[in-house]
């Protein structure tokens, strides 16, 4: 999906793998057939007009004519719409990507979804701002064994320009080494708004295993692309992630785990190097703060690194994972707020989160997710969350972690949750899911808002009627913040509580929010 403002400049927002893609048995990452759906949320104090452009992989129009939804209308500030391609049977099967043409900025959350009667895989990510001449990713995978099963990349590389253009891909295996052998070079040129799909699973110049990072490059004056990466590993977890235009030195975790004891949940961090010289030993610093709600394990942890880091290499021992090389650095059932500082070194970061273990693989839960990085040196006092969903009838549900990133200032959060206009009985009217109070965020820590559980559990939103959904408009009084959120599909209703047995699949997605004043 490419977004376009038609009044201002260009807003770009990708969702690539678009609709239905079916994959054989003997090739590609994996058997299963995949969906997609789009939330719309309107970031527009007002009004908001648009159309949707459904494009195959050779540029041509996807639907051999227009449809009545392929116009919409947002009438105010978090006004959404949602686009189920599941649903769309005037869309042949089939894979491609979406132009939304729009007055005014608009943000779009994205879910991939394998849906009944299979077993469940599920991955979520927001739109891309911009197309660039060049995209990081910092983590591929070619046939490689995983404490998750073997993991493989799929690349979705989207030209976002006016023109034709030839693109190259270029790879860096875990040492940071470039592989030139296994360079990509694009064999036809890709079309405006068009997709091309490179599946890793079945790119044998990368050798029998491979893992490490990989940079996309646009070979044509004034060509941009955009590129979003579906992560399998294992036959069930996907995990969905942008690629890097932009690059820090100070990152936030909002929600680093280890090894959690009910739900199994790790935190891996990838690190990409787009500083231009090597990274050495020492030069990056983890540091985390212990939740207090938990009363075992140290109140803090601090590790730096242990490897040089080439550069457009990555760095991927931030791990708590227990057969990684810093495992036994993070202790069990932990979790708390971290933040990676990587000195005067320019680099990309993103979150995994992965269950992993015997325990909850034997009980069919293999959830997975992934975001990418929150910036540190962001000043956004505003933002918005383009999907909420409290506990619905279906299983569905969110939980937002808010990170204040001041690490001197404490704030007040005012959060605007607005009910959808798709609400219908019996779920709570719009105006019953419209609700706004106040929370209270520590300097450097997060406020969870877990749309998950029932109103006595901690954390909980009991302000938040159960089945509501619809957009959550955040605004910090004094600090900058930003967020991230995780979808999930639970089969614990009236519990709260989520039992490793009563899992199936990879029923988890996590993607990051939309800053509104940056």
């Amino acid at each position: 999906m490419f977004f376009k403002s038609r009044k201002s400049a260009a807003i770009a927002l990708t969702t690539v793998l678009a609709v239905t893609t079916v994959m054989s048995a003997s090739a590609g990452s994996t058997i299963k057939t995949l969906s997609s759906n789009f939330t719309l949320v309107n970031l527009e104090d007002g009004q908001n007009k648009g159309h949707i452009q459904y494009v195959k992989s050779d540029g041509t129009n996807w639907r051999t004519a227009s449809e009545p939804d392929d116009d919409f209308t947002l009438n105010g500030l978090g006004d959404q719409t949602v686009r189920a391609q599941y649903f769309d049977n005037k869309l042949p099967s089939g894979s491609g990507s979406v132009v939304v043409s729009t007055d005014g900025p608009v943000g779009a959350v994205v879910q991939i979804q394998a849906r009944p009667p299979q077993i469940a895989s599920n991955g979520a990510y927001v739109g891309v701002t911009t197309g660039a001449t060049e995209v990081n990713i910092p983590l591929v995978e070619r046939q490689q064994p995983t404490a998750s099963g073997i993991g493989n990349s799929q690349l979705i590389i989207q030209n976002a320009s006016s023109i034709n253009i030839d693109f190259e891909v270029d790879f860096f295996d875990a040492t940071g080494a470039a592989v030139p052998a296994a360079t990509f070079n694009s064999t036809t040129p890709l079309k405006p708004n068009a997709a091309f799909e490179l599946d890793l699973a079945d790119y044998a110049p990368l050798g029998a295993t491979f893992f490490g990072s990989a940079v996309v490059k646009s070979n044509t004056t004034n060509g941009q692309v955009a590129v979003v990466t579906n992560l399998f590993n294992g036959p069930h977890a996907l995990q969905t992630f942008n690629g890097f235009t932009s690059f820090g030195t100070k990152w936030g975790v909002p929600l680093f785990a280890s090894r959690l004891a009910l739900r199994g949940l790790n935190t891996p961090l990838v690190i990409q190097n787009n500083s231009g010289s090597t990274i050495p030993i020492d030069a990056m610093t983890l540091n985390c703060i212990r939740a207090s709600a938990i009363s075992n394990g140290p109140a803090t942890i601090t590790l730096t690194n242990k490897k040089a880091v080439p550069n457009k290499g990555a760095y991927f021992d931030f791990n708590p994972v227990a057969n990684t090389p810093l495992a036994a650095s993070f202790p069990d059932d932990w979790y708390g707020t971290c933040t990676v500082d990587t000195g005067a070194f320019n680099t990309a970061m993103f979150v995994q989160m992965r269950v992993v273990g015997p325990t909850f693989e034997a009980a069919g839960n293999f959830r997975a997710g992934a975001f990418e990085g929150i910036r540190l040196d962001g000043t956004s006092k505003h933002l918005m969350v383009p999907l909420f969903a409290r506990r619905l009838a279906v299983g569905f549900a969110s939980n937002v972690t808010i990170q204040n990133l001041s690490t001197t200032q404490a704030t007040t959060v005012h959060l605007a949750y607005k009910g959808s206009p798709l609400l219908v009985p019996p779920a709570p009217s719009q105006a019953e899911c419209t609700v706004a109070f106040d929370v209270n965020i520590p300097a450097g820590g997060a406020a969870l808002q877990n749309h998950r559980v029932v109103d006595a559990v901690a954390n909980s939103t009991p302000q938040i009627k159960e089945q509501c959904y619809g957009t959550l408009e955040v605004t910090s009084n004094n600090t900058a913040i930003d967020a991230f959120v995780q979808l999930d599909i639970l089969d614990d209703l009236g519990t709260g509580t989520l039992t490793p047995g009563q899992v199936s699949g990879d029923r988890f997605q996590a993607h990051n929010v939309f800053l509104l004043d940056n």
